[in-house]
């Protein structure tokens, strides 16, 4: 039997942002100011690029995977100069997100910090998207090979290996939600520590996990036409709609319209809320679970 409720956890977002307001007013003041900084780099240096493949992927229904490739391609030194930025961006987010929820009367800077603490997120996010990709990988490996036995049955089969894997990926994503809140509890980067804590809890954190993510689908559509309405009712153009879903990217001048202001502006709002809406969760249960106060760092990584 679980020692949460899965249904309160999963509105521990909602909580944080009210009982937080001033903090993440400012992540979400801090998150907008980097995004519109990033938009007007990517967009100087490879507005052109950027723009080609939105534009190829939104107007074939069925794009041609060669196309696809090659309209990437070119846009491979954006995504190496990315990484690392969304790796760090991230890390300060999510260790900013821990420290609220697990030492909260350190709030000096609205909870915001960059040094060891941010870089262990960073690492640990890495380390278990590498985890989680590898299962997939090696799942489609095994589908591949099912499926080259040819006819009906290696069909059946290839369709059993993907769906087991994608439920391994489910299962091991449930399992190791912990590992942020662990690391940074213990000022060490551990990722397998989690399991003993979340060991016979699958079935409640998948349920709170995917009430959160329904809610922040919710609040992400809400939010989107409450904006669209706003920019109908200050344009009286119908198509201003869809011009905020998907800013022009092929120029600054024709990214810096109204419609990308506002697409801008929101952003930030944007991540920051389904970020708190969808990773509060692990956190707080974590916290619950060990009596709503970290216990004493214990030795060791992994």
């Amino acid at each position: 039997m679980s020692r949460f409720s899965a249904s309160d956890a999963a509105f521990s977002g909602f909580r944080l942002v009210r009982e937080n307001l001033r903090a993440i007013a400012i992540w979400a003041a801090a998150m907008t100011v980097l995004s519109i900084i990033s938009n007007v780099l990517a967009i100087q240096y490879f507005g052109r690029e950027l723009e080609a493949l939105m534009s190829y992927l939104s107007d074939n229904s069925n794009p041609d995977p060669e196309e696809t490739f090659r309209l990437i391609s070119d846009l491979t030194p954006l995504m190496l100069w990315s990484l690392p930025y969304s790796l760090v961006v991230n890390g300060v987010i999510f260790a900013a997100l821990n420290r609220l929820v697990l030492r909260p009367q350190d709030s000096r800077f609205a909870y915001l910090r960059l040094g060891k603490q941010e870089l262990r997120q960073a690492a640990v996010w890495v380390l278990s998207t590498l985890i989680l990709m590898g299962v997939l990988f090696a799942g489609s490996l095994i589908a591949g090979f099912l499926g080259a036995m040819g006819g009906p049955t290696g069909a059946f089969l290839a369709l059993l290996g993907l769906l087991g894997a994608f439920c391994v990926v489910i299962y091991l994503a449930v399992r190791l939600s912990f590992a942020p809140a662990v690391t940074f509890e213990n000022d060490r980067i551990t990722i397998f520590k989690s399991l003993p804590e979340t060991k016979g809890l699958f079935w409640p954190l998948l349920g709170a996990y995917l009430l959160a993510v329904v809610m922040s689908i919710i609040v992400v559509l809400l939010i989107w036409t409450i904006v669209s309405a706003i920019g109908l009712i200050a344009s009286g153009d119908l198509s201003a709609t869809g011009k905020m879903l998907r800013a022009d990217t092929s120029s600054l001048q024709a990214y810096f319209t109204p419609a990308g202001i506002v697409q801008a502006l929101f952003s930030g709002l944007i991540s920051i809320l389904t970020t708190l809406i969808v990773f509060a969760p692990a956190p707080t249960i974590y916290r619950a679970l060990k009596g709503g106060a970290p216990d004493a760092p214990t030795t060791g990584g992994w």
